[in-house]
């Protein structure tokens, strides 16, 4: 999203970000990385102290605008996301779901995976966001619904 390769470390592990991590951008919007949840292998007390932290974050942050909820377009939402969405939604709190990693899914079966993904989500299959990062698309998208908001 910063175009900026070296900015954080990023790990080949999931579940590698423990802690709250903020990037300021030049024109304005912060952006900030939070844990994820869905599979990381770490003992379930730090699990349970994220959540707490994540959850606290999300409640009390203060000119909060959007939050992007990244479910892996490849195997579609997992209880785990089904629960966050349920719980953003519970708060009413602002989010864009963006399917991760279109470029995993084969041509052929796209169109029935995001039918898949929509409805496991909840919504409309134009209100997700499909991205790759390994091959940029919808990058640009995403950067601009950030200054949008910002």
């Amino acid at each position: 999203l910063a175009n900026h390769r070296q900015l954080a470390h990023v790990s080949t592990t999931p579940g590698r970000t423990q802690l709250l991590n903020m990037f300021s951008q030049p024109d304005g919007p912060t952006v900030m990385d939070l844990p994820g949840y869905g599979y990381a292998k770490v003992p379930a007390a730090m699990r349970g102290s994220w959540q707490q932290m994540i959850e606290g974050y999300l409640l009390n942050r203060e000119g909060l605008q959007l939050i992007f909820t990244l479910i892996d377009g490849e195997i579609g939402p997992t209880k785990l996301d089904v629960g966050l969405l349920d719980w953003v939604r519970h708060h009413e709190l602002p989010i864009q779901i963006v399917a991760t990693k279109i470029d995993k899914v084969r041509p052929s079966k796209l169109a029935v995976r995001k039918e898949e993904l929509a409805n496991g989500c909840g919504v409309e299959q134009s209100e997700i966001l499909w991205v790759s990062s390994s091959k940029g698309t919808g990058v640009d998208d995403m950067r601009a619904m950030i200054r949008r908001v910002g």
